[in-house]
């Protein structure tokens, strides 16, 4: 059967996750303007390989990087809409210590901060500390072991049972690591970490689809647009091996996601008896479970090529 929803969203009940920081915010300003003399009196700026210059890319880069979700905004979707916690379908941590490879590291250090959330967000408290020591590990290889210290650790130790508590550290270690990686000149590590995040959270979304709710199957419709979102982030590299396998990969899932079918339609605000302000309009989404299934097996691939 072919599902079409049209949005409509209460706007006092929009859902919480919508406005949480973004786990990968971006900090860098704009650069300097341009004095009004006139061009002649403008300093030169020096292009980048492409021909953008440095601040252009770094507006376009944090536009891009803003749309594609944290994954303690994707755990806490898949919570909202009715998703059991299920363990078996995490990134063993033993496996961590097989990724010697910068990007093997970054990969798996967003699908690792992906369990983290989803553990989190579930109230699995020790597993989500144990997560916590596994992105460490990761993070020494990459140069950055210093941001998830022992203080830190024992710090979400003695908050483990408290899961805001656990939400704050987790959303400021992530902040503190991209911060890190742009003054190393890395921000391509930030880019292949957003996309182990996204398809881990893609991944544990469509483990369970016959059992899943409505709201659940039309969320994961809706990746399709944040999939666009993160090819674009990718593309707003200068090329290397592993952002173009990478960008290979997601090329040939936006393919299969070729199957949902999204209509942009202008949203419209009307009041409600009770005083809800419902927005309606926005994109018409229309897909299938086959579609579905064929997003889950394509989603599953991917993450076991950087997993296994």
């Amino acid at each position: 059967m072919r599902r079409a929803f049209d949005r409509k969203t209460p706007q006092r009940l929009a859902p919480v996750w919508m406005a949480l920081p973004l786990l990968f915010l971006f900090g860098c300003g704009e650069g300097p303007q341009a004095d009004e003399g006139g061009a002649e009196d403008a300093p030169q700026v020096e292009m980048d390989a492409e021909g953008m210059m440095p601040a252009r890319r770094q507006k376009a880069f944090k536009k891009i990087f803003h749309a594609v979700p944290s994954p303690i905004e994707t755990a806490l979707l898949l919570e909202r809409s009715g998703i059991r916690f299920d363990a078996n379908a995490l990134n063993p941590i033993d496996k961590a210590m097989g990724y010697s490879t910068t990007a093997s590291q970054a990969v798996n250090l967003g699908i690792y901060a992906g369990d983290l959330s989803y553990s989190v967000i579930f109230n699995q408290n020790q597993q989500s500390v144990d997560y916590l020591n596994t992105c460490r590990r990761l993070c020494d290889g990459l140069g950055v072991g210093d941001l998830i210290d022992g203080d830190l650790i024992e710090r979400a130790n003695s908050n483990r049972d408290v899961r805001d508590s656990l939400v704050q550290i987790v959303t400021e270690t992530f902040y503190d690591l991209n911060a890190r990686f742009r003054e190393n000149g890395m921000e391509e590590v930030s880019g292949l970490m957003a996309a182990g995040g996204w398809i881990e959270g893609v991944y544990l979304g469509t483990r369970n689809l016959a059992s899943s709710t409505e709201d659940l199957k039309l969320r994961i419709a809706e990746q399709k647009m944040t999939l666009d979102n993160l090819i674009g982030l990718i593309d707003s590299y200068p090329p290397t091996g592993a952002l173009t396998r990478m960008k290979r990969l997601l090329s040939r899932l936006e393919s299969v996601y070729a199957n949902v079918k999204i209509t942009y339609n202008e949203a419209a605000a009307t009041a409600a008896e009770d005083g809800t302000v419902v927005i309606s309009g926005g994109p018409d989404v229309q897909f299938d479970d086959a579609a579905l299934e064929e997003i889950a097996n394509a989603v599953a691939k991917i993450r076991n090529l950087y997993t296994q």
